[in-house]
């Protein structure tokens, strides 16, 4: 059985993620959300175009002063995996858990740019012999249109950009440009 699974490490993330949310003083309030885009990918490999793709959960525990914890799952695939006709035998791919602290300013009132900083876990899979987990930090930055209104539930609709880079075996990274949704319950 291998030790750095992505259930395991998922679990462990989710777990860490829990227990902030019971040190919460506030009503607490979750928000889920998702980005897709494209970009690239590569590990001890010259650069692919991909589609990515991620999903997420934010909560209002602030871990330092305005700064909430985001856990999330990145997906980068070739984007020749979403194209007809191509066969080709293998398509390249990473897949990883992050975890962020993310901070928002607000301009005007409903425009809003967030930046986000924190750990990523990233299994590579760029080569169809390769699968090893590496670890690393992710970067972030989205900026948009807020439309929720006074109770706080409601969308938030944006655009933005996340890079990814590890420090471990193989150093596969990602970056992403992407339409970014959020809904806050």
């Amino acid at each position: 059985m291998k030790r750095n699974s992505l259930p395991t490490i998922f679990i462990l993330t989710a777990i860490i993620f829990i227990a902030l949310n019971f040190n919460a003083n506030a009503q607490l309030r979750i928000s889920i959300g998702g980005t897709v885009g494209g970009g690239y990918l590569k590990s001890n490999s010259p650069s692919v175009g991909s589609v990515t793709a991620s999903l997420f959960i934010e909560t209002n525990t602030a871990l330092f002063a305005e700064v909430f914890p985001r856990l999330g799952l990145v997906f980068a695939k070739d984007f020749n995996a979403i194209i007809p006709n191509v066969e080709k035998p293998y398509f390249p791919y990473v897949r990883g858990i992050t975890f962020k602290g993310v901070t928002t300013q607000y301009f005007d009132g409903r425009y809003f740019l967030e930046e986000g900083v924190g750990l990523l876990a990233l299994n590579d899979r760029t080569f169809s012999d390769r699968d090893d987990w590496n670890y690393g930090a992710v970067l972030s930055l989205n900026g948009g249109f807020d439309l929720r209104g006074f109770n706080l539930d409601g969308f938030k609709l944006g655009g933005g950009a996340e890079y990814g880079l590890t420090f471990t075996n193989s150093l596969p990274q990602y970056s992403s440009i992407h339409g970014f949704v959020q809904y806050n319950f």
